[in-house]
């Protein structure tokens, strides 16, 4: 069974899903990377192509490479993934996809306001030029979306070994359910 791991950027979906694959001994997928490494960095890319267009280019990426990995791979996926504004075709799309699997919502907090202070202060430090206003309105907006998203939803800022851990265990847990 493939892991989908969602959320937005700067909740150590990356760190912890890496530390979860390694445990599970799954195969690593982190879409923002190979969407980097096969297409181009994705700071150039939307302003010169078009957030649409990454969006177009980003799902057919995934959809190729979920063909590659077809099980017992953790897939890291973009932040806007599965809130996408103005793109409803293709969000379902990907909202279908990964009921097919299994997903973890990562989120640092259940309180709105205490996620958006810690998701826009790691955002802005990652150096990416990022709009501190714009990075909270679009976070507000997506917070309420993200919560209904995951089979296991962990909110925690705490280190990403402890995250990973945890996972493990909602993991194990959701498997003897099924």
């Amino acid at each position: 069974m493939n892991i989908f791991i969602i959320g937005p950027g700067g909740v150590g979906k990356s760190t912890s899903g890496r530390i979860l694959a390694d445990i599970l001994q799954y195969k690593f997928i982190d879409l923002d990377k190979e969407f980097c490494k096969e297409i181009g960095d994705i700071t150039a890319y939307i302003p010169a192509q078009g957030y649409k267009n990454y969006c177009e280019e980003n799902s057919k990426l995934f959809y190729r490479l979920l063909e590659e990995n077809t099980e017992d791979t953790i897939f890291v996926l973009s932040s806007g993934f599965l809130v996408h504004e103005n793109l409803d075709k293709l969000t379902t799309k990907h909202k279908r996809t990964i009921k097919k699997g299994l997903s973890i919502l990562l989120l640092p907090s259940e309180s709105k306001g205490k996620s958006t202070e810690i998701v826009v202060e790691r955002q802005l430090s990652r150096g990416f030029g990022l709009n501190e206003e714009r990075e909270r309105q679009k976070f507000r907006k997506r917070f309420d979306i993200y919560k209904k998203f995951g089979n296991i939803k962990i909110f925690s800022t705490d280190m990403p070994e402890n995250i990973a851990k945890e996972m493990e265990e909602k993991v194990a847990k959701f498997h003897k359910k099924t």
